[in-house]
């Protein structure tokens, strides 16, 4: 099953570790910070690329979309805490 998540040492990017249960992070399927949406990461696996993460998360307005589940770049993961600034 999943694997439990831990900060890397700048506090910005989400990595895998031992253990169980999920992680609460931010999605950011785009290079703009503020395009990120709230997601629970399910489990990891490594590609030859490096690690991606199964990710369920609703994109789009907050409460307002479908549950999308899919593995994402852990490059695209930031650990869940305030949500980002707004560029807008």
């Amino acid at each position: 099953m999943g694997t439990n998540r831990r900060y890397s040492s700048d506090g910005h990017t989400v990595e895998p570790r031992d253990g169980s249960g999920v992680r609460h992070v931010w999605v950011s399927l785009s290079r703009y910070e503020s395009d990120a949406y709230p997601g629970l990461v399910i489990e990891w696996r490594r590609e030859s690329q490096g690690w991606v993460a199964r990710v369920a998360f609703v994109p789009g307005t907050q409460g307002e979309g479908t549950l999308v589940e899919q593995w994402v770049e852990a490059k695209r993961l930031r650990p869940a805490g305030p949500p980002p600034p707004s560029t807008g």
